[in-house]
């Protein structure tokens, strides 16, 4: 094959590229399209297409919660609706589930425990969100701010009004997993259901301190607002003339 034939040849496959349809972005608004045209998506198998590649169960959604991200409020903003949505799905069949179960009984602690561990995460995320507009201390001179922070630590109340909510789903599923005298192969959920009826993890208390801590700062604000008002009705002295 000589040069004018290979030049021939690549002219002819990019204009074939340059004019070919793209069926991998072919979505059509008009229905009458839609019928006559396939998208690529519906060549691909029903197996691969709903059940490797797009999450269905508990597990496929908690799965998505472990991969690796930044962890910053959009992020975490994902896991809580990733999370959610994990609590409205079926689970896997048991052959299929996270550990080895081989009784019904161990079938329901697992799953017990599956929702006691994925509530205990939305709280967290949500306690996480709470965190980046719940201002640690109030300075004196926070008063050029006060309106700001003011929103600010309403939204971090609102975040840790939210988050209360699945602490006390997590204690449910706590205590019913806990009836169950069988020892899963879930390590880390199993401790943390044991500190949960022991105790030692009580983020009900938590959210309460952190509820109270935004009271106590939305008062520090008032009184920031207050002595600032008098200040500035307070007339400034002109001071007396030097003597010479």
């Amino acid at each position: 094959m000589n040069l004018k034939q290979i030049t021939f040849l690549v002219l002819i496959l990019l204009t074939v590229n340059l004019y070919a349809e793209d069926y991998q972005y072919q979505y059509f608004s008009d229905p009458k399209e839609r019928d006559r045209y396939t998208r690529f998506s519906d060549y691909i198998p029903r197996i691969r297409l709903h059940y490797q590649t797009v999450p269905h169960y508990l597990e496929d959604y908690y799965l998505l919660y472990g991969m690796k991200q930044h962890y910053n409020e959009n992020s975490l903003r994902k896991n809580i609706e990733r999370l959610k949505t994990a609590l409205n799905c079926k689970f896997r069949h048991p052959s299929q589930a996270l550990v080895k179960v081989e009784s019904e009984k161990e079938y329901l602690k697992y799953r017990n425990l599956m929702f006691m561990h994925i509530n205990m995460l939305i709280m967290r995320n949500h306690l996480s969100i709470a965190a980046r507009y719940d201002k640690r201390k109030i300075l004196f001179y926070n008063w050029d701010y006060a309106r700001e922070i003011g929103e600010s630590l309403d939204i971090a109340e609102k975040f840790y009004n939210e988050a209360e909510p699945y602490w006390v789903k997590a204690k449910e599923y706590a205590q019913k997993a806990s009836t169950i005298k069988i020892t899963t192969d879930l390590g880390f959920i199993e401790t943390e259901r044991k500190n949960i009826m022991t105790g030692d993890v009580d983020f009900g208390k938590i959210i309460n301190d952190y509820r109270a801590g935004i009271a106590s700062k939305k008062n520090q604000l008032n009184d920031l607002k207050t002595a600032y008002q008098r200040f500035e009705r307070t007339p400034v002295e002109e001071p007396e003339p030097i003597s010479e």
